[in-house]
């Protein structure tokens, strides 16, 4: 795990991405129940549990922008990003001082 946000902190510090993340516990708009991707506002790529779907029906591309809009409010970006994840991985290892096999 401690790996793995090391490297969010890694990729977030590059010039040419914007790294969101959805704090623990700030409510978040809508439940998740699967992922998507939006590709250049031509289509959506949805993933189920069970497959994977393409559409480039304008309608529905238009919802999942207005869906990831409003993820896009409750994430932390920038300064804010870095310092929750730092807090995250300082709290990880501190685990390994509670936890007992």
């Amino acid at each position: 795990m401690l790996a793995q946000l090391d490297r969010l902190l890694a990729v977030e510090s590059l010039g040419t991405v914007r790294l969101g993340v959805i704090p623990w516990r700030r409510p978040v708009p809508v439940l998740p129940r699967y992922g998507f991707t939006l590709c250049d506002r031509r289509a959506v790529v949805v993933e189920t549990f069970s497959s994977e779907r393409v559409s480039g029906d304008v309608a529905e591309v238009a919802s999942y922008e207005e869906t990831f809009g409003r993820f896009e409010q409750a994430a932390v970006f920038g300064d804010e990003v870095r310092e929750l994840l730092l807090l995250v991985m300082k709290e990880f290892r501190d685990l390994g001082d509670v936890v007992t096999p």
